[in-house]
């Protein structure tokens, strides 16, 4: 496994992820259709949270980074695959508990 293989196979998750938080996000906004305010409220709710929990969200990275290199500096696989299903379930968890406090905080008002 060379370092190119590995940052194509984290590029290729990456943009997996990206694809979930897009359809999730549209999900979203379909909900709120039509409210400006909530919409608004919805977006000032997601930024605040992600301010406050930078760290949380920037950590998955970080880990499947190192578990990428890890797997072209020992050739094995297994770091790589390791990084991307933690990279998924990470990025799935951490999108659920932004999502659980924003509907907490933005849909109370109404």
């Amino acid at each position: 496994m060379t370092i190119s293989d590995g940052l194509i196979y984290f590029g290729v998750i990456c943009i997996l992820l990206g694809i979930f938080i897009i359809v999730a996000d549209h999900k979203q906004q379909k909900k709120a259709l039509g409210d400006k305010r909530l919409v608004e409220r919805i977006e000032f709710y997601k930024s605040k949270w992600q301010g406050d929990h930078a760290a949380l969200v920037l950590a998955p990275y970080g880990v499947a980074v190192l578990l990428t290199i890890l797997s072209c500096i020992t050739e094995l696989s297994a770091f790589l695959y390791l990084a991307g299903v933690e990279m998924l379930v990470a990025s799935v968890y951490i999108y659920n508990k932004m999502m659980i406090y924003v509907e907490a905080k933005a849909f109370d008002g109404q």
